[in-house]
């Protein structure tokens, strides 16, 4: 059975309504976060005194420090919205890691990017208008002089239409790029889902020579047989390595680049 993409399929209904594998694997992110933000909030003292404090208190600076420096000062109300946006698109990114052609990242699924950029949007105009007033808010679609405003309300109207739209095809071609890719790697190198069970257990091997006394039984053997020996270990190793290398690269690296975009991206959006 060859590895492949896993699709996004409604596995059972309730009252008509279809449930999809990303509604799921989204709930269980959105609960196992739920469960980790409460627990991090809980018990908090002036001065701390425990790691997890400490833990919770960077980074609420670290994201504190990012929205200040994006959107501007006195804008800490925002600072709950982009912990959680942040966690959430970081957890559904890193979610690939556990079973390329078993789980599809929520992320991956464009439904997810562009319920999140709209979530951003909608706030963007939200913001504009308490900071603007509403008929400042209507007056920067017009222009700064009159005789522009056929040329510069449709376009101010598109650019902001076009922000959700980029956020969402920004990540969402990201991370389906970076699936298909994994999944052509571990097709050319692997070839089926089974596979990895074989990786494991040859590294499995190889670890238990290198730390019991084989590894010196190998290392007085003859030129020729050494040779041969070191290159079954290589060939063991190599899926391995293509395996680290994909769950590496496309997983945690573009998965926490892209997390860092959006909400970058989303900040900006937001600044008035």
């Amino acid at each position: 059975m060859n590895v492949s993409i896993p699709e996004i399929t409604s596995g059972f209904s309730i009252l008509g309504f279809d449930i999809t594998n990303t509604m799921v694997w989204t709930w269980l992110i959105l609960a196992v976060l739920s469960v980790v933000f409460i627990w991090l909030g809980s018990g908090l003292k002036v001065r701390p005194t425990s790691k997890k404090q400490i833990v919770a208190e960077s980074i609420y600076g670290l994201i504190g420090n990012l929205v200040e420096s994006n959107i501007g000062p006195n804008t800490k109300a925002f600072i709950p919205y982009f912990t959680a946006l942040f966690a959430f698109i970081l957890t559904a990114n890193l979610s690939g890691v556990w079973g390329l052609g078993v789980i599809r990242p929520p992320t991956a699924d464009i439904a997810t990017p562009f319920a999140l950029a709209l979530m951003t949007c909608v706030i963007s105009q939200y913001y504009h208008i308490k900071v603007n007033g509403i008929k400042e808010y209507l007056k920067g679609f017009l222009g700064p002089v009159k005789f522009m405003i056929p040329i510069m309300l449709p376009m101010n109207i598109i650019s902001e239409i076009a922000n959700p739209i980029s956020l969402t095809l920004r990540m969402f071609g990201n991370l389906l790029g970076g699936l298909i890719i994994g999944t052509l790697i571990y097709s050319m190198l692997i070839g089926s889902n089974v596979m990895p069970i074989w990786i494991a257990l040859g590294s499995v091997i190889l670890c238990a020579v290198l730390l019991t006394k084989q590894y010196k039984k190998i290392k007085t053997l003859s030129k020729g047989k050494k040779k041969l020996a070191i290159g079954l270990a290589i060939i063991c190793m190599l899926p391995l390595g293509a395996m680290i290398f994909v769950h590496g690269y496309f997983d945690i690296f573009s998965g926490c680049l892209q997390t860092y975009i959006f909400c970058l991206l989303s900040m900006i959006f937001i600044s008035p």
